[in-house]
This record gives C-alpha cells, sequence and structure tokens, in this order.
C-alpha cells in the first residue's frame, strides 16, 4: 500500500526563537485532502552521564509546560554546524559541571512523530571529569543531583521520572551497561519462533 502523503501547500503559523508551526495541505493515498499541522524546533542531544562510582548526575529544574519541578538527564540544542557529541560534552560541563572523557551514541529519536520535527541523539557519558560549570542562559535554573544508577532506573519503572528522553536514556543506558552474555542470546534465538514473552532471569 502506497502511505505517502504528497504536500501541496505550506503555510508558516508562527515562527519564533525557538521553534516554528507551519500547516500543510496534504493529498491522502485515496486522493482526499487533509491539514497536519506540523512544529518544527531544533534538534538536541541527551546525556546519561554515569560516574566511576555508579552515580548519574541528574538536573532538577521547573518545567512551566506542566507546572512542575522534575528530575532530568542533561539536555541541550544543537548549535549551527556543530556535531552533536561536541553538544554532548558542551551541555555536561555546563550543567552538572562534569565534562566526559568517553561518549557512546545509546540512538536517535524522534519526540513527537505526530506533529513534530525534533529529534534527539542520546548518548552515554562516562569518564567524568572536572570541568567549569558556566551557564549561557542566565533564565535557566537548575539543581543537580547524584544518585545511584540503579535508584535512577527505579524512579524510571516508578514513574517518578516523567520526561521522556530522560526515560529513554536511563532505561538504554542500563542496557548497554548489562549486556547479554551468550547463554541469554542462545535463549532470545530459541525463544523467537513461538513470539513469547518470558522474562530473562537476573544475574
Amino acid at each position: 500500500m502506497n502511505l505517502i502523503e504528497r504536500v501541496i501547500g505550506k503555510k508558516v503559523v508562527y515562527a519564533g526563537n525557538y521553534l516554528s508551526t507551519e500547516q500543510h495541505t496534504v493529498i491522502l493515498p485515496d486522493g482526499r485532502r487533509a491539514i497536519r499541522d506540523i512544529v518544527r524546533p531544533p534538534d538536541a542531544v541527551a546525556v546519561v552521564p554515569i560516574d566511576e562510582d555508579g552515580l548519574i548526575h541528574l538536573v532538577r529544574q521547573y518545567r512551566s509546560a506542566i507546572r512542575r519541578a522534575i528530575y532530568e538527564i542533561p539536555a541541550g540544542l544543537i548549535d549551527p554546524g556543530e556535531r552533536p557529541a561536541a553538544t554532548a560534552r558542551r551541555e555536561c560541563e555546563e550543567e552538572i559541571g562534569l565534562r566526559p572523557r568517553k561518549l557512546i551514541k545509546l540512538c536517535k529519536f524522534y519526540s513527537a512523530v505526530g506533529f513534530s520535527t525534533g529529534s534527539i541523539q542520546l548518548f552515554m557519558a562516562q569518564g567524568l571529569t572536572a570541568g567549569r560549570r558556566a551557564h549561557s542562559d542566565a533564565t535557566e535554573f537548575l539543581e543537580v543531583r547524584a544518585i545511584p544508577f540503579e535508584q535512577a532506573v527505579r524512579w524510571v519503572l516508578t514513574n517518578r521520572i516523567v520526561d521522556a528522553k530522560s526515560i529513554l536514556g536511563i532505561l538504554w543506558a542500563r542496557q548497554r551497561l548489562e549486556p547479554e552474555t551468550p547463554k541469554d542470546r542462545r535463549r532470545t534465538v530459541r525463544s523467537e519462533p513461538d513470539r513469547t514473552d518470558r522474562p530473562s532471569r537476573r544475574r
């Protein structure tokens, strides 16, 4: 089936410093017309910083959209022409005062594919060393807190952490920190034909 929607018209509804919104007129696969509202924010990175003691460094800040102060992993916008890894190092240093010697790319995802073009690249940061903490945004107020990584996982699973990029980053990092053994992989392959889901044994 052809699922492509052909854009036949665009109108900029709003253009601000941070994002813009557009209204697209499209032709659906069955020939009918429809309207799509598209939001264009800048792309960003987010970082899961874990130190040699197994602590993850989180930031807590107030989010006006949901009227709550929440815990998140460090994150920021990619400057024009900047490599995502450079953004990740810069944001770590600016938000938590630590600079990573090693970055591991976890994934790239789109936050809200139904209406937004914005993507976020996730990294895990290790080998944290003292850096400068110099915020370039005078309107941003942050608290930094370091907790055991497994505690952060529990906060995700109990819905104490509600930020999407932080949930995804912590769970991805957990997978990278606990790689499958050859025995686990053999068990996974054997279980695939019948499509049953079986809980893996904890090590």
